[in-house]
């Protein structure tokens, strides 16, 4: 056999053994070793680390060659046994090793299960996980091959833990406190907004509305993560330029991230006081009782109430300080006479017995004043008082030129019991009927 002849020879040969050790039972030439690249359990709850090892052509696991591992350094080869595992048949226990001090007392071991031929399950179940158990774990099987000799085999799985959102620390206070119209203020909030972290949110509820405006143009920022760290302080700061319509309105900051999936009203949170807006009275409106139309035209003899009401902060009438914040009415009955104060109750007018001499302008004044400032507005409201006019219908009575024989024809039942009756008789003399009215 030449040399060519024998290189080919041993060629076939070795493909052919090859062969042969794959169909080996194991069903493979070397062991292998699978488990999840990466965990994401949250905190408070709890995780099992699974790796699944397949036995090669002659292959043996023996107890306590099977293992889950923690890192413990920086180098690629630093990780340190926390639990040792037999397979299956074996009468040894599975068991954690002295390293395991943070894991032996809230992890349970479970045995190793059998999930085909040659394929075996490991588990090692962490509950109550911590924000510490974030690292980078492996799982690391040991072969033993008669023919080939012993080669372990690991794989890495790292363990990040998510952690929701908490209730912001203090309640929103607006800055500055006192606080004007058309004024800029500053609210904000601070809340560990979870991992992976989330974002604080603004609402602004009005008064006497339901239904809340989110607010926007907020600034915030977001941390980076950093392992082993599940509280990430952010915090978020609102600046708006105030209204009127927002006196009495309150401010709620609520976090958010991607573990909470209630409703945005439920999502932990914290609402300011109510905020109290200093703003100038507006242009008061009046109202008439009774209510004759747009020409305001009363009789003489009736009565009439003017009442008087201004939007503004502080309220005119109400607010304690009624020196300042205070309602006022004059009359005038011509353009060119002299201003008459009135006396009213919060801005009440009332007016009775009226005459023609209290027609002409009535004038409400509403004051108020803040911060130094002082403000008013005013709306007139034009009476005329009138004479109440009667029309007299004539009547036309006949006299007959002779003296006619009279026979009663009816009567009627007086009730003596009234003070004043008017009773009627009819009598007919000749061809003409006659009613008498008598009065008691």
């Amino acid at each position: 056999m030449n040399s060519m002849e024998s290189d080919k020879f041993l060629f076939t040969f070795l493909y052919l053994c090859f062969l042969y050790l794959s169909f080996l039972p194991g069903g493979s030439i070397a062991g292998t070793v699978s488990t999840a690249g990466s965990l994401t359990p949250t905190i408070g709850g709890s995780v099992d680390f699974s790796c699944t090892y397949t036995l090669g052509s002659g292959d043996t696991v023996y107890p306590g060659s099977i293992s889950w591992q923690v890192k413990t350094g920086s180098g690629p080869e630093d990780f340190t046994n926390i639990a040792s595992f037999s397979p299956p048949g074996r009468s040894d226990s599975n068991s954690f090793t002295d390293f395991a001090d943070d894991y032996k007392n809230r992890s349970e071991l479970f045995n190793v299960t059998a999930i085909g031929a040659y394929s075996y399950v490991v588990v090692m179940r962490v509950n109550e996980v911590m924000c510490s158990d974030e690292k980078h774990y492996r799982c690391s099987v040991l072969f033993i091959n008669a023919g080939s000799g012993s080669i372990t085999e690991t794989k890495e799985s790292s363990l990040t833990v998510r952690a929701p959102a908490e209730q912001p620390y203090d309640i929103p206070v607006p800055v500055p406190d006192n606080i004007e119209e058309t004024m800029d203020v500053t609210l904000s909030c601070t809340a560990n907004v979870g991992k992976p972290p989330g974002q604080i949110r603004w609402w602004r509820y009005r008064h006497g509305i339901r239904a809340p405006q989110e607010m926007t143009g907020v600034s915030s920022t977001t941390p980076p993560l950093q392992e082993g760290m599940c509280v990430y302080n952010v915090t978020s700061t609102v600046t708006y330029r105030m209204t009127k319509d927002d006196d009495q309105s309150v401010w709620r900051c609520f976090v958010d991230n991607e573990l909470l999936t209630m409703p945005d009203r439920d999502k932990p949170n914290q609402e300011s006081k109510r905020v109290n807006v200093f703003f100038k009275v507006n242009v008061p409106i009046i109202r008439k009782l009774p209510d004759t139309g747009a020409d305001s035209q009363y009789s003489v003899g009736s009565s009439l109430t003017f009442t008087c009401q201004a939007d503004g902060n502080p309220t005119p009438g109400i607010h304690p300080n009624k020196t300042v914040n205070r309602y006022q009415w004059t009359f005038k009955a011509s353009p060119n006479d002299n201003v008459t104060e009135l006396s009213s109750i919060k801005g009440t007018l009332t007016l009775t017995n009226l005459q023609e001499t209290d027609t002409g302008t009535y004038t409400c004044t509403a004051f108020n004043g803040f911060n130094g400032n002082f403000f008013n507005a005013s709306r007139d409201q034009i009476l005329q008082v009138v004479k109440s006019t009667t029309t007299t219908t004539p009547t036309t009575t006949r006299i007959p030129s002779h003296t006619p024989t009279t026979t009663p024809i009816a009567s009627h039942t007086i009730d003596t019991t009234a003070s004043s009756e008017t009773f009627t008789t009819q009598e007919r003399s000749g061809n003409i009927l006659v009613c008498k009215h008598s009065y008691i």
